[in-house]
């Protein structure tokens, strides 16, 4: 069974050594999904998603992770698995529409199906027939070297034809099942090259329960009481990650966090004394989580990564909100990774656009790199070309100013602008009574 195995990776290896360009180019359309009624978003390396409650922004973002997810193309029960996953399977309409293309592939994606365009169902069709017949030839030349085998052993191990014939009736299931299991890793790395990375790290608003809860979620997920199954996935990543991290800074807290004994701690620099998370401020509990997760995963320097984080400002301050923007770029933009985004506060917006105009900067005046790099770390910058922000309202708007290559500042004033305009209001109210 292994040789099978072996036979199907050395079979793939050389598409699966293939490398993803450094830019992708990928692309999803939606019409009349859940909140969602007209969408066309390019993603970039950096994507952010901003706009009101309620008004499709982590709908874009756990579709993304979807079509990223290679479950999705593999999966016995079809697309219905991960949308039942994300909580978005009853979004369809009868007059629903979602396509997604990425560079020379694409597919569209029905309530109960998938369809692939036409260059793609020839890639996929030429890959699996090359594959299917290079693997049945390997077969028939070790295939029968093994039965004779099993038969000279059981001839001399003094067993009839009965016993051999059962000894092969145990065997046989057991090929098939590694037949099937390296047809789907074959399907897996296909897939993974053409559409995807094999399963993006999505990172739920709900992350901030993590902390609250402490050590019940083993009781919580035996007794399965209806929690969001990615709140789920998240928590489980993050108790089987932790203790590979030991201790990470958190510089955005001035803070350490310490798994020891099973037990997630906080030590306060500067001093001997530890915090158990669950004591912490709150904006450490909903980030502390996410940060050990990120970190770990960022570290697999083999595998292309995808993050997508659901409201990274939760209980922080403007500045914390900008500190962690920086650190979240530098972490999770690494080689091929890339980024996604959803939030409501402008200041994420502000963020962006700063570490945009400091690679900006540095284009226009590269002789002034380290001048730069201590305003914004270098690691941090974000070339706007990769980068991709949008207001999410029922419908899709780019808030990029292709004049300037930034974020609008209308779409970073509108809260403040709003905010003035009725203090305005009030003060001419005023001003009449006065005069009165």
């Amino acid at each position: 069974m292994i040789c099978i195995r072996k036979t199907v990776f050395s079979i793939l290896s050389n598409f699966s050594r293939c490398q993803r360009p450094a830019i992708m180019n990928e692309q999803l359309i939606i019409k009349n999904f859940g909140p969602i009624k007209e969408a066309a978003v390019n993603f970039k390396k950096v994507t952010v998603f901003i706009g009101p409650t309620g008004g499709g922004k982590s709908t874009l973002a756990k579709l993304v992770s979807i079509f990223r997810d290679v479950d999705f193309y593999i999966s016995e029960y079809g697309p219905l698995d991960l949308l039942q996953f994300y909580g978005i399977e009853s979004y369809f309409e009868k007059n629903s529409e979602i396509k997604f293309n990425r560079d020379r592939y694409g597919l569209k994606l029905k309530r109960n199906s998938v369809t692939y365009d036409k260059v793609t169902r020839q890639i996929i069709n030429s890959y699996t027939k090359l594959t299917t017949k290079a693997f049945n030839e390997r077969s028939k030349e070790r295939v029968p070297s093994l039965v004779d085998s099993i038969h000279s052993a059981a001839k001399q191990a003094g067993l009839d034809n009965s016993g051999v014939d059962d000894i092969m009736n145990n065997i046989y299931p057991i090929v098939e099942q590694v037949i099937q299991d390296t047809s789907r890793e074959m399907m897996k790395i296909i897939f993974s090259k053409m559409f995807l990375y094999t399963h993006p790290a999505y990172i739920p608003s709900e992350r901030m329960f993590v902390s609250a809860l402490n050590n019940s979620w083993a009781g919580l997920m035996r007794d399965d009481i209806g929690l969001p199954q990615s709140l789920l996935a998240f928590v489980n990543n993050f108790s089987q990650f932790r203790s590979s991290i030991g201790k990470l800074e958190l510089p955005m807290f001035n803070v350490n966090y310490i798994h020891k004994d099973g037990e997630d701690l906080i030590e306060i620099k500067g001093s001997e004394k530890k915090l158990s998370l669950h004591e912490t401020a709150s904006g450490i509990q909903a980030t502390a989580p996410l940060l050990v997760l990120i970190e770990y995963l960022s570290r697999n320097v083999e595998e292309v990564q995808s993050f997508i984080v659901e409201e990274p400002e939760l209980n922080l301050y403007p500045v914390a909100q900008h500190d962690f923007i920086k650190w979240l770029v530098q972490k999770c933009c690494l080689g091929n990774n890339d980024l996604t985004i959803t939030t409501h506060s402008p200041y994420i917006l502000a963020s962006c656009n700063l570490l945009m105009e400091a690679y900006k900067v540095w284009q226009q005046r590269p002789e002034l790199e380290m001048e730069i790099d201590k305003i914004v770390p270098r690691a941090s910058w974000i070339n706007p070309d990769n980068f991709a922000a949008y207001y999410v309202d029922k419908e899709v708007v780019s808030i990029k100013d292709d004049r300037t290559n930034l974020i609008g500042g209308n779409h970073l004033d509108d809260v403040s602008g709003s905010i003035s305009d009725a203090f305005r209001k009030l003060l001419r109210l005023k001003k009449q009574r006065d005069n009165a």
